[in-house]
């Protein structure tokens, strides 16, 4: 689990979020402007949550590619939207769990 920072003050305010819809009902609750506050995860739940992230988002996508690299070359449009999708992908879930 989660605990929930508050980024004017820099204390935790709250362990035990699971979720971004938990931290935003937390902070309501606290009474925290929106944009004060900041999920943290530990190194362990951020590899975790990427890697199930990974299966659920991209690593179809990287199928796809290779799929696409392997029947129509490197130079294929086809091989060139598969692999930017893939690698689109891939930073969405980067982003929504950052290691710090």
């Amino acid at each position: 689990m989660a605990v929930l920072k508050q980024i004017s003050t820099g204390k935790i305010v709250a362990s035990g979020i699971h979720s971004m819809q938990s931290a935003k009902e937390v902070a309501e609750l606290a009474g925290y402007a929106d944009g004060d506050y900041e999920v943290v995860y530990s190194e362990e739940e951020i590899t975790q949550s990427r890697l199930f992230e990974y299966k659920e988002k991209s690593d179809h996508l990287f199928i796809d590619y290779m799929a696409n690299l392997t029947e129509l070359g490197d130079n294929a449009q086809a091989t060139i939207d598969a692999k930017q999708a893939w690698l689109d992908a891939r930073a969405s879930v980067k982003a929504s769990f950052p290691k710090s």
